[in-house]
């Protein structure tokens, strides 16, 4: 088997490190091992430098950060989401409230006494993000980039920013897991004889363990290639083969292709035309991702309702434009088959949620 038979689409980096003529001058950051755990040591540090008495949510919103700051402070969640109205959090001065520029779209900050947080994991370096009147602004940065780990804090305001962490050794070791699943990805996408299932295992075992809770420095790894990566390069290619995408996706039957700086959203008519795309985009080695499987029991029911409905593509560097044509050519084929069939049995999340790993 060679490398032409091993074609995919989607799920995690292969180990890269890309090159650019110039590097891409970031904010001074507060670096952790996860998006997670920056967020985690925010609110710690909120709590006990800032005197933050609760944290606001909103219900469109990944699970498992919700569950990483848990504890903490008391949650309050407030109606908002991707698309349509935003209901404004009823938050007080001693509070804080978490804005979410969801798929990479500037989002709208609420009127509020609070302090603001903006999650700008899904754009990280977007031209508008020193221009939002937020307080901290936070990133998992494995997301965008081709990194093991990482998550960071910054502030364009200049509020002061929580404590450096200490490198904790089973973060360490999680991180290593997941180069070195990116490394054997790699080779095996290479042409490499190397069983999928070998690589697929160290990065399940690695989100595994990126749930502590625990509050790490980054790898070694990630701070070293982190300065030298062509950031805004990498952005610039992302947002183009989002359009290239989006565009040859339009005018589908029960679906709508929306191109964001991030990635491509679908969003379909119902959950079932959803999930029987899924489930065909998964038996060709196209791995969307689902942003994000939110609980039943506490989730607004339009939030619910839009999560059920949606599917998200990548669009990052790996991808050129014949990858792209045989993804859209293949999403085409399946929206215009019948809806009905019956929808499928849960698939392993390594396989197909990449982009809503733990951050």
């Amino acid at each position: 088997m060679n490398a032409t038979d091993r074609w995919e689409y989607g799920s995690v980096f292969p180990q890269l490190i890309p090159t650019g003529d110039t590097r891409t001058e970031l904010p001074p950051m507060r670096l952790y091992g996860s998006g997670r755990q920056a967020l985690r040591a925010l609110i710690e540090f909120g709590r006990r430098e800032r005197g933050w008495t609760a944290v606001h949510l909103p219900g469109y919103y990944c699970p498992e950060v919700v569950e990483s700051v848990a504890g903490l402070l008391p949650i309050r969640r407030y109606d908002a989401g991707p698309v349509g109205r935003q209901e404004p959090p009823d938050a007080g001065p001693t509070e804080v409230v978490v804005v979410v520029a969801y798929f990479g779209a500037q989002p709208t900050l609420p009127a509020t006494e609070a302090e603001l947080i903006v999650d700008i994991t899904h754009d990280p370096t977007a031209p508008w993000a020193d221009q939002l009147a937020a307080d901290y602004l936070f990133a998992s940065l494995r997301k965008t980039l081709p990194l093991p780990d990482g998550g960071a804090v910054w502030s364009h305001r200049r509020r002061p920013l929580p404590p450096a962490p200490a490198a904790d050794p089973e973060h360490l070791a999680n991180a290593a897991r997941n180069l070195a699943a990116m490394c054997l990805k790699r080779a095996y996408l290479d042409g490499v004889s190397i069983d999928k299932a070998t690589y697929l295992t160290l990065v399940a075992e690695a989100e595994a363990g990126l749930r502590s809770t625990v509050v790490s420095a980054i790898s070694d790894y990630s701070r070293h290639v982190l300065p030298v990566l062509p950031v805004a390069e990498l952005r610039r290619r992302r947002i183009a083969n989002s359009v290239h995408l989006a565009a040859a996706l339009d005018e589908l039957p029960g679906m709508t292709a929306h191109g964001r700086t991030f990635g491509v959203v679908l969003e379909f008519d119902t959950p079932q035309r959803r999930d029987t795309v899924r489930a065909g985009l998964i038996a060709r080695n196209i791995y969307p991702a689902v942003l994000w499987a939110l609980p039943a029991q506490a989730t607004p029911s339009r939030q619910l309702d839009l999560s059920r409905r949606m599917l998200y593509l990548h669009s990052d560097i790996r991808w050129r434009d014949t990858d792209l044509d045989r993804v859209a050519t293949t999403v085409r084929a399946l929206c215009d088959e019948p809806a009905e069939r019956p929808a499928p049995g849960p698939t392993p999340r390594h396989a197909t949620d990449a982009a809503g790993a733990p951050r």
